[in-house]
């Protein structure tokens, strides 16, 4: 009987393991990433799943089926994605327009061959 206890324990033990040390962090990160999709406004640059950058131009809300944003990539090229591509909120043109403007430290130049 003691060793039917000790079994359950360990199993309950075990699932509470998995849930608070790799489960939990995850629900957690993911909670916070949909909270900041659904924030992000128009002006907003933005780094997709699939390594894209881009800047919202709108953010069109259908009847049926997934939220969508409109990226521009370069001027003139606009795609469309879904809220679950956006990986993280690069910043937003305000703060841009607000920095300093102390040269191009974090801009990269050069010609190709």
């Amino acid at each position: 009987m003691a060793a039917m206890w000790s079994v359950i324990f360990y199993t309950v033990l075990a699932v509470a393991a998995f849930y608070f040390i790799l489960l939990q962090p995850v629900l957690k990160e993911k909670k916070e990433q949909r909270k900041a999709v659904q924030q992000l406004k128009i002006g907003d640059e933005v780094i997709t799943t699939g390594g894209l950058i881009g800047e919202v131009k709108d953010v069109v809300v259908p009847a049926e089926g997934p939220t969508e944003i409109i990226l521009e990539l370069a001027p003139g090229v606009r795609v469309r994605a879904v809220t679950d591509a956006i990986q993280r909120r690069l910043s937003t043109i305000e703060a841009a327009e607000e920095a300093p403007a102390g040269g191009n430290a974090g801009e990269v130049t050069g010609s190709r061959a």
